[in-house]
């Protein structure tokens, strides 16, 4: 069901929603003819309107200048490994389409490697040039935006002598491929940080 909704009510609804987000983009007149979807509510016609979600950030307060330091240098890293986090999110996906309509484990396996070179190709100067704290945030953002660890990826794609070969590395440089992300808890901080990202906040 549509509804015509009056103008000067859309103005309205703008305004206050404009001056509680502080987003000139719910600004944005609706034409005099314009309709909107609209349920019935205890006999009453109520337009629905889809709004995007608001993200409300206080002003952040340090306690000394080394928490200062400490937040922005993790800042920094969660900024330097998140777009790697995204970018293994849509190749897994597309190794696990891709894969499924795969019936011999050869043309699997041949497939990998292709890909496996890609990827090396196009962001191994990139990886070798993280730090240690970077690593272990991407680590960590992998299992945010997959679902699984690091450490599982690698055993379903390449097989467990090789996800115990690779976390046999990183636990040489002091990470752990088997860390999960905790975003209540001891992840809390990144993932503020991350909804900053997405908003484009920072």
């Amino acid at each position: 069901m549509f509804v015509r909704v009056p103008h000067i009510l859309i103005v309205l609804l703008c305004l206050s929603l404009g001056a509680e987000a502080q987003s000139p983009a719910l600004l944005t007149a609706m034409p005099l003819d314009a309709k909107a979807p609209a349920i019935l509510l205890d006999g009453d016609t109520v337009a629905q309107f889809n709004l995007s979600p608001v993200v409300i950030i206080s002003d952040r307060k340090f306690v000394d200048v080394n928490d200062a330091m400490k937040y922005y240098m993790l800042r920094r890293d969660v900024k330097v490994a998140y777009p790697y986090a995204i970018m293994a999110e849509a190749t897994f996906k597309q190794c696990e389409q891709t894969m499924q309509g795969m019936t011999s484990e050869s043309e699997k396996r041949k497939y990998l490697k292709q890909m496996e070179k890609i990827m090396m190709d196009q962001y191994k100067e990139d990886l070798k040039n993280m730090t240690v704290n970077q690593g272990r945030i991407l680590i960590k953002l992998i299992n945010r935006q997959t679902g699984t660890t690091s450490y599982d990826m690698v055993k379903e794609l390449k097989g467990s002598l090789s996800a115990f070969m690779w976390q046999t590395v990183a636990r040489l440089f002091g990470n752990n491929l088997k860390d999960t992300y905790d975003p209540e808890t001891e992840d809390r901080e990144v993932e503020n940080i991350i909804q900053l990202i997405e908003v484009g906040a920072i």
